[in-house]
């Protein structure tokens, strides 16, 4: 009996040290935010900085810089005016032109093999093609077709006569002769910025000259390198027209070709039976050692649990004797 006094106090600490702990993890809390603010602002920062180390960059690739070997070079460099390009009336009509098709016929193989040929005697080719099957016996042919733009008409014209059904169809034609152009003239402009630059290489003299003119030159010639690549890709695209092609079949329904073997099926199913046992003793087992795996928390949460029950009763006894 001369615990009980003592009973509120304990109860006041255990209140003091978990207010304590929430308190501290309230700080933390606080302190974890402003942290964060303050990484995302350093990093605010270092983007900005950045971005203007990158404009500073972009401006050195003018002519006219703030060193001797710049200096070199924007004394000696002097382009003229190079040729303009066709404009948009002088220039034939740049356009992509692509199609594509989905066609039911009666034998898939067939109806591709023949549109195959049909692209191949108009001087194009098969890009791509797949046949694939399903388990209801229904085939599937997928082509990709690259042919000539006079025959883009004949072609798709050619592959709807040999359809049974034609169950979708989408021509488009995208218009680039104005990027086409643009492209000319920026060609043009870097192939006489090139010429320059490779004259005052054969000038220069010092070895600053010569690795600042280097510099220049090389990314010209990247440059010119990238609309070239740019130029031979529209002219591919545009010369050569493409017709995507998905052709399929109607479900054939046929007899199963194999012969009917009971002692086969009952086979496979004693098979899967003991296949089955087998996974459910593993389970088993493995259930079994996972209890005595957790057997230690098990009885560490017994006795926690113990002890507050002891606790609890002894402070209800406490409170009976007042």
């Amino acid at each position: 009996m001369e615990t009980t006094p003592n009973m509120p106090k304990v109860i006041g600490l255990i209140k003091k040290i978990v207010l304590g702990i929430l308190v501290a993890l309230g700080v933390l809390a606080i302190l974890f935010f402003i942290l964060l603010v303050i990484i995302n602002w350093q990093k605010g920062g270092a983007n900005t900085l950045t971005s203007q180390r990158t404009s500073l960059d972009l401006g050195m690739i003018a002519p006219a810089g703030l060193g001797s070997s710049d200096s070199f070079i924007s004394n000696e460099m002097v382009v003229s005016s190079p040729a303009l390009p066709p404009t948009a009336g002088q220039q034939d009509q740049k356009i992509i032109k692509t199609a594509s098709l989905g066609i039911t016929v009666d034998n898939v193989d067939v109806s591709a093999t023949q549109i195959a040929n049909e692209a191949i005697i108009l001087k194009g080719f098969v890009q791509n093609s797949s046949v694939t099957e399903n388990e209801k016996g229904q085939k599937f042919a997928n082509l990709i077709l690259r042919v000539p733009v006079s025959s883009f008409d004949n072609l798709i014209t050619k592959i709807k006569s040999l359809a049974k059904l034609v169950e979708r169809e989408d021509v488009n034609g995208q218009e680039v002769t104005e990027e086409y152009i643009d492209l000319q003239a920026d060609l043009t402009h870097n192939q006489a910025v090139e010429a320059q630059y490779l004259e005052l290489l054969k000038r220069a003299q010092k070895v600053e000259e010569i690795i600042a003119v280097r510099e220049k030159l090389d990314q010209v010639q990247g440059e010119i390198e990238r609309l070239k690549g740019r130029l031979r890709y529209l002219d591919n695209q545009t010369e050569m027209s493409t017709i995507s092609v998905s052709i399929s079949s109607e479900v054939q329904i046929s007899l199963p070709a194999e012969k009917w073997q009971p002692y086969v099926v009952v086979k496979e199913a004693v098979k899967g039976l003991i296949i089955n046992l087998q996974n459910f003793v593993n389970f088993v087992i493995i259930f079994i050692f996972w209890l005595i795996s957790i057997i230690p928390y098990l009885i560490l949460l017994c006795l926690i649990f113990l002890f507050v029950r002891w606790i609890y009763k002894r402070s209800k006894k406490a409170k009976q004797t007042f």
